[in-house]
């Protein structure tokens, strides 16, 4: 899959959870989802680093949590991204040039 087949993906899935569930998103909604996803990442490299309390979990759960963590920060990235029509293949290419 490229970024928008994975976009489309995301929102597809958001959308259903958020009708299932009455969630309202709003302009705010994408970026404060984010923030959210951006601590629950923290906090789980802080638990992998040892740097945070442990929540008695394995180190192979908190690996995966970490993975989790990430995938969702990436997915709603890209949701937002999708949300206000941003084309983020060209954007990332345009960020990151490689010589």
């Amino acid at each position: 899959m490229n970024l928008k087949e994975i976009a489309l993906h995301c929102e597809k899935a958001w959308s259903q959870y958020a009708e299932k569930h009455q969630i309202h998103r709003d302009d705010e909604f994408y970026l404060f989802k984010i923030q959210e996803e951006l601590g629950e990442l923290t906090r789980a490299f802080l638990e992998l680093r040892g740097s945070e309390k442990k929540r008695k979990t394995a180190t192979e759960d908190l690996k995966s949590k970490f993975a989790s963590d990430v995938a969702s920060l990436v997915g709603n990235s890209l949701i937002l991204a999708h949300h206000f029509g941003v084309d983020l293949e060209p954007m990332i290419k345009a960020k990151f040039p490689v010589a």
